[in-house]
């Protein structure tokens, strides 16, 4: 029997998506660095490596909730 309610399926899918999210934007990023969507300007490149950094905290905590779940 299925004890779990449609809120914490809810709330486990919320997070995965999550997780899907960061991933996705993560490597998005590291493209954009590595050159894939064109030339990137030194202020440019500051931006997505802060967003980058940025990008695997959130991760980490998405995934983290993932677990705790």
């Amino acid at each position: 029997m299925d004890t779990e309610s449609p809120k914490s399926h809810f709330i486990e899918d919320s997070i995965q998506l999550g997780v899907e999210h960061w991933e996705d934007e993560i490597q998005f990023l590291n493209d954009r660095l590595s050159g894939k969507h064109g030339d990137i300007d030194d202020e440019d490149r500051e931006a997505c490596e802060d967003a980058l950094k940025i990008a695997k905290v959130n991760l980490t905590d998405a995934k983290s909730h993932l677990k705790e779940g």
